[in-house]
């Protein structure tokens, strides 16, 4: 295929820890839940995910304010239920901004689409778990958000990883993992963005200026495992509830096949990081 370069911010990543957790505030959750491995958000929790969607409108506003473009919006979830959550309050978020601003000229998000992402799953760690977390949470958390409520679910996503992280898992191996999901999320949207402006080369507008932007909503060990990816940053002192992360694609760094799913913690792509675990917006909950 013909190499087609894109400008800083073709491809643009947001990376959000999900909200607060109800089993960290009640201590009694766990004891009466039907599934305890799987808490879901506090009202907490959804009042900062609906704050992060609209730190994203801001930021979205102000990077298509200075490049103007056709953005198509991806927002990419752990099967758990408190990033399926967080990911329906940021869009929630963004809807509620963009109705009280549609003077901004933004568009309409009701084109978002979401899907799940067992690549995202939380980290498979004996500290956190005691048994493999079976692959009906995946097909669950499908169908809830499949039910035609709210942001739209996209049918079509293939997952880049089809089944729930095996259990125990090694953090050397769930960095692997993440860095995977991300190598493989960024070339299909780049190879697909490619496709379309080659098809669209020949019209006599020229072609479509098109950003693709991916919202992952994970956890903890994810976030840290994309600041690794993204910017060579190792720790996990500062990803706190809700946090984001914002990294705009650069280039390939090999011509080099992506290795195996899972196989490599070096990332294939360079990236420019302008926000790095941030959680200003949600200094005054």
């Amino acid at each position: 295929m013909t190499s087609i370069p894109l400008p800083l911010g073709s491809v643009t990543c947001y990376f959000v820890r999900h909200g607060e957790r109800v089993d960290h505030i009640d201590a009694d959750w766990v004891a009466n839940a039907s599934i305890p491995y799987d808490p879901p958000l506090t009202a907490e929790g959804t009042h900062q995910a609906r704050k992060t969607g609209a730190l994203i409108y801001n930021l979205e506003k102000q990077a298509l304010l200075a490049n103007p473009q056709r953005t198509e919006y991806l927002v990419l979830t752990s099967p758990f239920l408190r990033c399926a959550q967080t990911s329906e309050g940021i869009f929630h978020g963004f809807e509620q901004s963009w109705k009280q601003n549609k003077a901004d000229g933004m568009q309409d998000p009701s084109s978002w689409r979401l899907a799940v992402e067992p690549g995202l799953s939380e980290v498979m760690s004996e500290s956190y778990f005691d048994m493999q977390i079976p692959n009906s949470l995946i097909a669950r958390r499908r169908e809830e958000l499949g039910d035609g409520r709210g942001i739209r679910y996209a049918n079509d996503y293939a997952p880049v990883h089809e089944c729930m992280p095996v259990y125990p898992e090694g953090f050397q191996n769930m960095m692997a993992r993440f860095v995977s999901t991300l190598d493989v999320t960024a070339t299909r949207q780049i190879d697909q963005m490619s496709r379309d402006l080659i098809a669209a080369s020949g019209n006599e507008s020229g072609p479509l200026n098109t950003r693709r932007v991916i919202i992952f909503v994970t956890h903890g060990a994810g976030i840290g495992s994309f600041l690794w990816a993204t910017a060579k940053q190792l720790g996990f002192n500062n990803i706190t509830y809700c946090c984001v992360t914002r990294a705009l694609v650069t280039g390939r760094k090999s011509s080099q096949p992506l290795p195996a799913f899972g196989t490599s913690r070096m990332p294939a792509y360079s990236w420019h990081v302008d926000y790095n675990a941030y959680s200003e917006h949600l200094a005054n909950l």
